[in-house]
């Protein structure tokens, strides 16, 4: 099976040590952080800690399809990921805006 570019960035982002997993993990976060990726199917609490990460942070907020950032971050449990590397979050960015699987989160209401 032929790894899909966002996984491969992924895996830039996990080797350089530039991503930050789970709600905790990045609410922890004081700065620097430049992309959320964030599964649909994460649990109302954590979204909230999500959403507030985003406006602190005044990033974007990258909405996978269910159980799929576990599996593009090969860690099943991962339900949530900051990007803590510009060009990283930007190429990121740029391979999702052409992939209707994932969405944009722009507040409110999916």
């Amino acid at each position: 099976m032929e790894k899909s570019k966002i996984e491969t960035y992924l895996g830039f982002c996990v080797r350089a040590r530039k991503i930050a997993f789970g709600a905790d993990g990045i609410e922890t976060l004081k700065k620097g952080v430049f992309l959320i990726v964030c599964d649909q199917n994460i649990s109302p609490n954590s979204f909230k800690t999500i959403e507030k990460a985003r406006e602190k942070f005044s990033c974007p907020l990258l909405l996978t399809p269910p159980d799929a950032l576990g599996a593009l971050l090969h860690k099943p449990a991962v339900k949530a990921a900051a990007i803590k590397d510009k060009n990283l979050a930007l190429a990121i960015l740029s391979v999702a805006n052409g992939d209707s699987q994932f969405k944009l989160y722009s507040g409110g209401t999916d």
